[in-house]
């Protein structure tokens, strides 16, 4: 018998204390996307995406260059610059990444257009398969949350302004439920 012992981390009973830190649980998501119409489709264009992790905000985004299967009119359509953007198959593996790190499993959204758009996104990835995400909306959170989208409106074309907003709102409704 050897007198080497496990690296366990005391108390633990199975963690051991190389593999660091634990990933960041992501309680909440809220997403947005930018849209252009092109031949009676609309496209997505750029999205962002607001993980909550620890009660703070943390937001990505990205412009989404047309899929080649997309119209080509999306580029000539579009109200910002695609040509530097990352393939949509690319954004589609991220926003992939961002979702599985929800332990709820959805995203909430505050356009009934988001889910059509992300699935139509979707449609492009590489996986070989069409990952199911589940869209709600965001009044669907609380009354007060209903009550905070229907005072502070979407003002802005911009995902990155609508996915702070719904977290302001978020924030408020937490605020006014826990008085």
């Amino acid at each position: 018998m050897s007198d080497k012992k496990d690296n366990i981390t005391a108390g633990s009973g199975s963690v051991y204390t190389d593999i660091g830190l634990p990933e960041p649980v992501v309680s909440l998501m809220f997403c947005d996307l930018r849209i252009v119409a092109a031949r009676g489709q609309f496209y997505p264009i750029e999205i962002a995406v607001l993980r909550v992790v620890d009660d703070k905000a943390r937001t990505w985004s990205s412009h989404i260059y047309p899929a080649l299967s997309w119209s080509t009119q999306v580029l000539d359509a579009s109200p910002v610059d695609l040509s530097t953007a990352p393939p949509a198959v690319d954004v589609v593996n991220q926003t992939l990444d961002l979702i599985e790190s929800c332990a709820a499993g959805w995203i909430y959204s505050d356009s009934s257009a988001t889910a059509g758009l992300i699935d139509r996104l979707l449609a492009e990835t590489d996986a070989g398969y069409l990952p199911k995400v589940d869209i709600l909306p965001a009044c669907q959170l609380s009354d007060e949350m209903r009550d905070q989208l229907k005072t502070n409106r979407r003002i802005s074309d911009d995902p990155n302004v609508e996915v702070e907003r719904l977290w302001t709102c978020y924030q408020a409704a937490k605020d006014i439920s826990n008085q």
